[in-house]
């Protein structure tokens, strides 16, 4: 193992220590799986048609590119077509997703293929989103060593710059860059992943780096000769602002999903994740993508049964289910710091005094009376 690998781990060594003091109350997932499985057998089938809306989404993209390009339209028109865009990038992206977990599709190769319609308007490799993504973030949820998903400890940020730029960044900062974050950190941070972080994690040693390389460069190339054939102001609308948009798509649900829970090395959805309460239109245009406790719980199962197995979980466990307005979780994203003090307690690094239990948190996110 490399030098900047080792330092990470020992860095959080004090936070796992500590991660000891934090633990759920109830049924452990395994054995929450094990009785929905019994009880919604249903759900556990793969479902092909959800293939063909990716035919649909990234079709009327295409659409809405060319004309932006080929028509001469006024400047809130080009706006409407590139928020379409946009909007069906996000969604692509998802489908995507869904579909590299493999609750669409079984066929690896089609897997790929469509992963690589929905990932690539937004400069994502599937090759590294697979790894990254159905291997290192789901099994090792917010894991204070292994996850490169969260903004990082108190040590950490005081070792290295890197985690303090990363983290002035972050919404709950209040730095103004903070609340642009939405707009461009999942194209972003896919390249630190593939750049950086891919490079000093062990568990990345599966990754073959070659390929995710090349279709990240394939994927600038093909939007780069967009820009080109566009030009400097309709290349705004044909591309800047639709992968923008696509960002924010996505990110206004990655951004609430396990930024206020605590770190945990057991790894139970319950714990460690949380879902939001959106309007049902964005709902159905986002694969309930918002049901995201469901998502890690059963990764494979399809994103269409999501509604009914949120159903199941509030009925069953609603002491430990977190999932708050949307609204009202993306409030206390921005008024809440990023950096794990230990693995309960949320930190401003520059005003040690500002600090968050990430328990209170889901209390309040969940409206619920003190205890």
């Amino acid at each position: 193992m490399n030098a900047p690998a080792r330092k990470s781990i020992d860095e959080s060594a004090g936070v796992v220590s500590r991660e000891l003091e934090y633990a759920s109350e109830g049924a452990s997932e395994a054995q929450l799986r094990d009785r929905i499985r019994r009880e919604l057998p249903h759900i556990f089938v793969s479902q092909p048609a959800r293939a063909w809306a990716m035919l649909p989404l990234m079709g009327v993209a295409l659409a809405a590119t060319w004309a932006i390009i080929a028509l001469d339209l006024p400047w809130y028109a080009l706006l409407a077509l590139a928020l379409v865009a946009g909007n069906n990038y996000g969604a692509g992206m998802l489908l995507g997703h869904e579909c590299l977990h493999g609750s669409v599709v079984r066929q690896r190769w089609l897997q790929d293929a469509l992963a690589t319609l929905g990932l690539g308007s937004l400069l994502m490799s599937p090759s590294l989103w697979r790894v990254w993504h159905n291997i290192v973030h789901h099994g090792k949820t917010n894991n204070p060593m292994l996850d490169p998903d969260h903004f990082g400890t108190l040590r950490r940020y005081k070792q290295m710059r890197s985690t303090r730029v990363v983290n002035w960044l972050a919404p709950g900062s209040g730095s103004p860059l903070s609340y642009f974050f939405m707009f461009y950190w999942l194209t972003f941070h896919t390249q630190i992943v593939l750049w950086i972080s891919s490079r000093h994690l062990p568990q990345f040693q599966i990754l073959n780096r070659r390929r995710a390389i090349i279709e990240t460069l394939a994927f600038l190339a093909f939007w780069s000769g967009v820009a080109w054939l566009a030009g400097p102001w309709k290349g705004l609308f044909a591309v800047a602002l639709p992968i923008m948009i696509g960002n924010f798509v996505v990110m206004m649900y990655l951004s609430t999903n396990h930024f206020m829970r605590p770190l945990t090395i057991t790894n139970d959805a319950l714990d460690n994740t949380m879902g939001v309460e959106t309007f049902a239109l964005f709902d159905r245009l986002h694969f309930y993508f918002s049901h995201h406790v469901e998502h890690h719980m059963f990764p494979r199962v399809s994103s269409k049964f999501y509604p009914e197995l949120r159903a199941w979980l509030k009925r069953e466990v609603p002491d430990r289910y977190v999932c708050p307005s949307h609204f009202t979780a993306l409030s206390y994203l921005f008024r809440t710091p990023r950096v794990y003090l230990d693995s309960k307690t949320l930190v401003d690094p520059r005003d040690l005094t500002r600090r968050t239990d990430t328990s209170e948190l889901a209390r309040l996110l969940s409206n619920k009376p003190a205890s």
